[in-house]
């Protein structure tokens, strides 16, 4: 029976070492990967280039702004071509190893779009840099 529980506690010990060194080496980059992953579902939104008119037609006053929830389909949220270049460029930085360019970008990014929906996104990023730089 000793024998038995002793084979166990050393399999178990060498599967944890097996996996603790590629845990060890996605600390941070995992988090990273995780945001690059996020950042690409974002669509950037088109400017139109040309002028678009819009007839009303004669019915019910109700409010058709309201889009339709479907279930099971996620909603894809829209920023400027810039806001999110503006946030790839800070997040590539970050991806690099460059935590200095990556606060600055991630600062300048906040300072630009206080509105964005990447705000939490930038937030948090910023704040995984700040033990990266000390």
């Amino acid at each position: 029976m000793k024998k038995a529980a002793a084979i166990i506690t050393v399999c178990i010990a060498l599967v944890l070492s097996a996996y603790a060194p590629s845990a060890a080496a996605d600390g941070s980059d995992g988090f990273w990967a995780k945001l690059k992953q996020k950042v690409q579902t974002f669509t950037p939104k088109k400017e139109a280039p040309t002028t678009t008119a819009v007839a009303g037609v004669r019915g019910a006053d109700t409010d058709a702004g309201d889009t339709l929830y479907w279930k099971g389909k996620e909603k894809t949220i829209e920023v400027s071509a810039e806001e999110l270049a503006k946030f790839d460029a800070a997040l590539d930085s970050a991806m690099s190893g460059d935590s200095e360019e990556a606060s600055r970008l991630f600062a300048e990014f906040l300072a630009a779009y206080p509105e964005s929906p990447l705000k939490a996104d930038a937030m948090e990023a910023l704040n995984n840099l700040i033990p990266a730089e000390e």
